[in-house]
């Protein structure tokens, strides 16, 4: 009761920031003075006691508001995701803020060549941290553009989600500039071989109290080669619109008080031959239409989700682009840009059920060319982990080439995870040990790798029987079964129901290693976390079965999730002090799945909002791979670790897809149905609202349908495959209910939380559900 006391102060004065729609505090200093921002002592206070429970204080808070959990309310409780750090808590840019990596166009194994458009607007960087840069300096041209944050209007994206980068600046005289940049191309014998980094900056000094000196400034010195431009060694770096002066290796623009000016730049991301490529206006609008209309068209290739909420349709689609052009990569344009297995066979599933498969495809082919080509790589978790991705893709896509083409490297995975069993004593058929995760150093008998190896092994078993690999298919079912019969008497033994009638299962059998009363408390407890989840959304602890409500009892009261976003012990992100209270939400996939087969829809309500509020930066939608909570070193700004990152984008749009469909599994993971719209945000069945899917991939073939809410009527319209064993269900605004649902003259059954269960029905069919208030 404590807490939720000192939380209340905290939150009306969150409730203020919002609405005045700045991020200040009250230990902010006025917006004319731009030193560093400190988060007050309340401030802090109340966010270390939220981390401190071992409950998720705020998720609670917002669970009980009378229409359940929001955007808005969820964005209340935290600072905005601004900074961005690398090891040893050094910032990732100069300035300290994250970057938009940006690329155009690419294969499916996403793009080799990238541009790092710093979210204050102050650099361009090519490729990497540390590489070729442009900066941006205005004011009296020493003022780093973006430089003073009450000023600055961070990064957003064009339209909400195409990635055209916008933000908007004053400097210290009161001159205004807009900024827009992107990636793209000028094609034809008259372009340039490089992708360039186009910007449009927009300078108003009529109100100002001075004029404006731009300056744009290479990371190092340009030979000046031609009038509108700068070269290395004789091939072009940066263009630039007519009317800047030159001088030792920059461009000056000078606005006189009282006028306006814009001037346009390109960067080129590898010096090229481009004689006849100039910057201005018409050559900046047609190479934006360019980018526009790609990532228009290309988000619609896809299955089509959409929601009637604009910020979360926007995070959707940006995310969506960000996936598609990342491919296999964790991060882009830091040292984390690599191939973390488990995160990209996330992002694998992820891009199949979105209708990419070429892109979940190459990711699954780099996976399996890594790991034949570094067979010391090699451990159960990622082995099981492979095969079951594989055979997810087949389910969506019943690709049987790609069946074919990946059975030598999936048998090898089998034999691999046979030679990795211990074949006499009391451990007999279980796993020999193995590190839980890449970042321990140490090996334990692991609980979660036998899991997602058995889950693997028999999701490969169904794959290879429909398609005429019999043998392979008795062979992986038999080493699956058992390891399960391995595994489950160990597990007895060691799962251990607590006083609070939560039920604890260990990640490993040796060690000790929980319950843990507050799991980020330690970092072993963090790593459970992050880690079992793989495990719990296998459906090896059957979905609604005393084991799995124990479990989900547990997670839910031992400190988890912090409103709903996976939390993570983040030392990374404080400079390894022992803070305990970050977020990790590259771990939320696996755990959204667990709450999705045990019907939790308001927890997977609060996920999604809560990842979209406190995980991402806003506007652009990007998260590290650590995030801070509790202030970093007093600063009032919240950081990342690495950022971006392809699992965190993974974990938003499965959980998205988890609220709109969800396949139903029996015994041994097995798809049973489907389950449409069973967590969908009440407020988007409101009147007038409409919730759509198109062509959506599942196990049983794609499947559509349509919510309109329309007065006291819902029009529904599903086109079902066949041998779906589809159930609907419409959650409708507090205070509603549903009072009948119709399918032509007939009517049909319902349930108490008006869930319609369509049996055998399939093809297209029209329902209508009445509504009371």
């Amino acid at each position: 009761m404590r807490a939720a006391r000192t939380l209340a102060p905290l939150t009306a004065l969150l409730l203020v920031i919002v609405a005045a729609g700045a991020a200040e505090d009250a230990s902010t200093a006025a917006a004319s003075a731009c030193g560093p921002r400190w988060a007050t002592a309340a401030y802090t206070g109340s966010v270390r006691e939220a981390v401190s429970s071992g409950r998720d204080l705020w998720g609670e808070r917002l669970l009980a508001a009378p229409g359940g959990p929001t955007y808005a309310g969820a964005r209340q409780y935290l600072t905005p995701l601004l900074h961005a750090v690398q090891r040893q808590q050094r910032p990732l840019t100069p300035s300290g803020f994250y970057y938009v990596p940006l690329a155009f166009p690419f294969t499916s194994y996403g793009s080799t060549v990238y541009a790092l458009h710093v979210a204050d607007g102050s650099q361009i960087i090519t490729r990497h941290i540390g590489g070729a840069s442009l900066s941006v300096y205005v004011g009296k041209g020493n003022e780093r553009y973006g430089s003073c944050q009450a000023r600055l209007q961070p990064a957003r994206f064009v339209g909400g989600y195409l990635p055209i980068v916008q933000t908007s600046y004053v400097d210290a005289a009161g001159v205004r500039y807009r900024q827009e940049s992107f990636v793209g191309r000028s094609y034809g014998v008259y372009g340039a071989k490089s992708v360039i980094s186009f910007v449009k900056l927009q300078i108003d000094a009529r109100a100002a109290r001075a004029g404006a000196t731009v300056r744009f400034v290479p990371w190092k010195r340009l030979a000046h080669t031609a009038p509108d431009r700068l070269a290395l060694r004789g091939a072009t770096r940066l263009i630039v619109s007519e009317g800047g002066e030159f001088a030792q290796g920059v461009v000056r623009y000078r606005v006189a008080r009282g006028e306006t000016a814009t001037v346009y730049a390109e960067w080129l991301n590898k010096p090229s031959d481009a004689r006849y490529v100039h910057a201005d206006a018409k050559t900046y609008d047609l190479a934006r239409s360019v980018v526009a209309n790609f990532w228009q068209r290309r988000l619609e290739e896809g299955a089509q989700f959409d929601v009637p909420e604009p910020e979360v349709q926007n995070a959707q689609q940006a995310i969506l682009s960000q996936v598609i052009a990342f491919g296999w990569r964790y991060s882009v344009g830091n040292p984390y840009e690599e191939l973390s297995f488990a995160e990209a066979l996330d992002a694998a599933e992820v891009t199949a059920a979105y209708g990419y498969p070429s892109v979940s495809k190459s990711i699954i082919q780099f996976a399996l060319n890594r790991l034949e080509k570094k067979p010391e790589r090699f451990t159960a978790f990622r082995a099981g982990h492979l095969l079951s991705t594989v055979a997810y893709y087949y389910r969506l896509t019943h690709d049987r080439t790609f069946v074919r083409q990946t059975v030598p490297a999936l048998h090898q995975l089998v034999d691999g995870i046979v030679r990795r069993q211990i074949r006499s004593g009391p451990k007999r058929g279980r796993l020999e040990p193995e590190p839980l995760s890449s970042d321990i150093p140490y090996s334990v008998e692991s609980v979660v790798a036998p899991i997602e190896a058995w889950q693997g092994l028999l999701a490969m078993e169904r794959v290879w029987s429909v398609t005429g690999y019999r043998g392979l298919a008795e062979h992986a079912r038999a080493v699956g079964l058992e390891l399960a019969g391995a595994m489950r008497p160990a597990l007895r033994g060691a799962m251990k129901r607590l006083p609070d009638g939560s039920l604890f299962v260990p990640d490993a059998l040796t060690g000790v290693r929980g319950p843990f009363d507050r799991l980020t408390a330690t970092r072993e407890g963090s790593y459970w976390n992050l880690m079992m989840p793989y495990a719990l959304a296998s459906g090896f602890f059957a979905a609604h079965s005393p084991s799995a409500h124990g479990i989900v009892r547990y997670v839910l009261g031992h400190g988890s999730r912090l409103l709903g976003v996976p939390r993570a012990d983040a030392h990374i992100v404080y400079a390894n002090k022992p803070y305990g209270s970050g977020l990790g939400e590259v771990y939320g996939l696996s755990m959204s799945r667990f709450l999705a087969d045990n019907d939790h829809p308001e927890q997977l309500v609060l996920s999604l909002y809560g990842m979209l509020a406190i995980g991402m930066t806003p506007g652009t939608y990007i998260s590290g791979e650590a995030i801070s909570v509790v202030p970093v070193n007093g600063a009032y700004e919240r950081s990342m670790y690495m950022p971006p990152n392809s699992g965190a984008n993974a974990s938003y749009l499965e959980t998205l897809r988890q609220t709109l469909i969800h396949e139903r599994r029996g015994r041994a993971g097995a798809p049973t149905g489907v389950d449409l719209a069973f967590a969908t945000p009440r407020a988007w069945l409101a009147d007038g609202k409409d919730v759509t899917v198109t062509n959506a991939p599942t196990s049983f073939g794609p499947v559509s349908y349509t919510l309109s809410r329309r007065g006291a009527a819902v029009e529904i319209h599903l086109v079902l495959p066949a041998h779906a064993h589809a159930r609907l269900r419409i959650r409708v605004p507090a205070g509603e209910r549903v009072t009948s649902v119709s399918l032509g003259a007939r009517r049909i059954p319902f349930s108490a939380a008006a869930t319609v269960d369509l049996g055998a029905l399939h093809g297209t069919l029209a329902l209508r559900a009445t509504i009371r208030g």
